[in-house]
């Protein structure tokens, strides 16, 4: 049984506890009202700081996104069915795009616009021109999400392209360790041993082949890796 505890008259007249602490706090803050308000003022400035920067910044990216999603879509489209007369075309959405990513630094919409550059160059044959947008891309250090595979991934096929078989092999394992899924991870695994293949390392090339379908046994690509294999045994 819970033992009672027993108030006195003494104890029920005295003064309430958190009463008197703030009681004090409130004579303490009358005393030194300019501190108090000094503390208020910064208190107020870095919370409208905080909130106003962030306000900014997403801003800042939505007037990014909307200044460039039709440019990159229209790259898209042109890359994928380029029809006679497209060269002009992409040449013209090409600059559009360069000159939105310059204006759009730091944004993940300009992230974007850099693999878009990347692939436009790539298309051209400009393998270098390619490779260096790419790196721009992943030396902003901002990038998050599927962009982060996008640009590795493309480094990795532009560096394949100019003959950097090492280089390639390299990307496209960053680009592996950087998809957000198995499919994903499974084209960068298999680019990596394509690379590793073209450069002679033909036993590596075989003992990632086999790892790819011992972890997705079920990829569409299994035939094109059974036949690697087999030219390699």
């Amino acid at each position: 049984m819970a033992e009672k505890i027993r108030y006195t008259r003494r104890d029920l007249k005295g003064p309430d506890e958190f009463i008197s602490t703030f009681g004090r706090f409130v004579e303490w803050c009358k005393a030194n009202r300019s501190k108090v308000v000094i503390a208020l003022i910064a208190f107020h400035a870095v919370l409208f700081l905080y909130l106003g920067t962030g306000a900014y910044f997403r801003w800042q990216e939505r007037k990014a996104g909307t200044d460039l999603w039709p440019y990159l879509e229209q790259a898209r489209e042109i890359l994928a069915a380029p029809a006679v007369g497209a060269t002009g075309d992409i040449a013209a959405v090409e600059q559009s795009i360069a000159s939105l990513v310059k204006q759009h630094a730091g944004t993940r919409a300009a992230l974007y616009g850099q693999c878009s550059l990347g692939s436009i160059a790539f298309s051209r044959g400009d393998y270098e021109g390619s490779a260096a947008r790419f790196r721009e891309g992943i030396q902003a250090g901002k990038d998050v999400g599927v962009v982060r595979f996008l640009l590795r991934k493309g480094l990795a096929a532009s560096l394949e392209a100019k003959g950097d078989y090492a280089g390639a092999a390299a990307s496209y394992r960053e680009a592996a360790e950087a998809a957000g899924g198995p499919q994903l991870a499974t084209q960068a695994r298999f680019g990596e041993a394509r690379a590793l293949e073209l450069s002679g390392k033909k036993k590596e090339a075989a003992a990632l082949y086999r790892k790819i379908i011992e972890e997705n046994p079920e990829t569409r690509i299994k035939d094109q890796i059974d036949i690697k294999i087999a030219h390699m045994e």
